[in-house]
């Protein structure tokens, strides 16, 4: 079993890495791969290029064998939804899928495009935090239980995780880069090295 992550990653930062790296030993998954959006339908279009993007992902990924970089929303192009991303993983994959995602997110899961048919093709793993309250709505039946081993379920279980602290965020980031700021404390060293090196986040 795999599980799927997918964003912007405008940039990718610490905070990625570590809940990728932690939700894959957690759950006992072969592999996690993270899947940079082409177009996002939620939220406003970067105004870095996808390109650069997915750069900052590979270099980051490097020395983390069990994280890999999954460029298939690049390779379709468009909108990127969720529900045509893991159908075309699914038509290739010979293990179930799970698909990350945060518990903001989860929240608004019953307006996503065709969100019955996401839980056709994969278990979703919804990461949490304490600030903010989790509401189930119709998808309460497919919570997994205590008794329950994710593993043993190919897709329709929806697995609660507690995401490990960070203080890093991707829009901060960006804000401190372009006030000349380092946030060296919430990149990889080589992110940061591409990002000096290619003038990224400078206003």
């Amino acid at each position: 079993m795999k599980a799927l992550f997918g964003g912007t990653f405008n940039p990718v930062h610490n905070g990625h890495i570590a809940l990728a790296r932690n939700v894959c030993q957690s759950f006992e998954l072969n592999q996690v791969e993270l899947i940079p959006s082409y177009q996002s339908v939620h939220r406003a279009q970067p105004q870095v290029s996808p390109d650069m993007r997915q750069q900052m992902l590979q270099i980051a990924l490097k020395p983390y064998p069990e994280l890999s970089l999954n460029p298939v929303e690049f390779q379709r192009q468009g909108p990127s939804y969720t529900v045509d991303t893991l159908a075309a993983i699914a038509a290739d994959s010979q293990q179930p899928l799970c698909w990350l995602m945060g518990v903001d997110a989860f929240n608004g899961f019953a307006d996503w495009h065709r969100p019955d048919d996401i839980l056709q093709l994969a278990n979703l793993i919804v990461c949490t935090r304490p600030q903010v309250v989790l509401q189930s709505g119709r998808f309460k039946q497919n919570l997994l239980q205590a008794n329950e081993k994710l593993l043993d379920f190919c897709a329709g279980r929806i697995a609660l995780f507690d995401m490990p602290p960070s203080h890093c965020s991707s829009s901060v980031i960006r804000d401190q880069l372009a006030q000349g700021e380092t946030a060296a404390d919430c990149l990889p060293p080589a992110v940061l090295e591409f990002i000096r090196h290619n003038h990224i986040y400078e206003y």
